[in-house]
């Protein structure tokens, strides 16, 4: 570790780079980086860590250091890090590769999910309850997304994700033999369908549902409800079907 780079100006172009990791999609994926808040989402995610910004009442703390340091203000940290009561350290860690699940045996497929915070509460269920994949269909929005980071917590980097489109989805269900269900309110309860050891789940957007090319190669699965209520959440349903298909 070298001594750190101390920073006061919000004018900084090392400011501007952070600010638009943040912010810009396009940005993270150029730069292959994202930003983690917090000591515990970062200590969980170490070998990732690229930069580490820290602020002068956080420094005593710091119990983890990084390949190159970044000192700053307490002005400079509410800017980058986008929160008016931040926790003190923030870093720039790398973002990891996309994978291709040929080697995964349970699945979870998002089409339309735009709420970050579903996203990543999805992800990060899928993940407690054992699933091994997360394939993201455009329409999702950005797994990269402060928000969904946020939610995941660290989710990213320990479930291999995948992007792509529904043709791309229905190719590896095929050619890896996998059981694909999608969520709707007209499926089959889990409990009298026969699963598979492969399996992939779809869920679709929170207002409109899944869209209709799903339903050419996935059977329909629902949530029996007894009681007086049509719908659930999607990240409430998702965790509700993730776990009875891990069953």
């Amino acid at each position: 570790m070298t001594d750190p780079h101390f920073i006061t100006s919000l004018q900084h172009p090392f400011v501007k780079h952070l600010v638009k990791l943040r912010q810009e999609s396009r940005y993270r994926y150029e730069q292959k980086s994202l930003i983690l808040e917090g000591s515990k989402p970062i200590q969980e995610v170490l070998p990732f860590v690229k930069k580490l910004i820290y602020t002068s009442a956080y420094a005593p703390y710091l119990e983890f250091h990084a390949p190159e340091e970044w000192h700053i203000t307490e002005s400079i940290m509410k800017k980058v890090s986008g929160n008016s009561t931040p926790e003190g350290v923030i870093a720039e860690v790398q973002m990891p590769p996309f994978a291709s699940l040929k080697q995964s045996r349970s699945i979870l497929a998002l089409d339309g999910i735009s709420d970050p915070g579903n996203l990543g509460t999805l992800m990060r269920t899928a993940l407690a309850l054992g699933w091994d994949g997360i394939y993201l269909l455009p329409t999702s929005c950005d797994p990269y997304n402060e928000k969904v980071l946020r939610s995941a917590r660290g989710a990213h980097f320990k479930i291999p994700l995948r992007r792509g489109n529904i043709n791309e989805l229905r190719q590896l269900a095929q050619q890896g033999n996998f059981q694909t269900l999608v969520a709707d309110i007209k499926g089959e309860a889990p409990e009298k369908m026969r699963l598979g050891s492969r399996k992939i789940l779809v869920l679709g957007n929170e207002a409109h549902g899944p869209s209709p090319d799903l339903f050419e190669f996935c059977s329909p699965i629902t949530i029996p409800m007894p009681g007086e209520m049509e719908s659930l959440n999607v990240a409430v349903a998702g965790g509700i079907l993730l776990y009875l298909l891990k069953k």
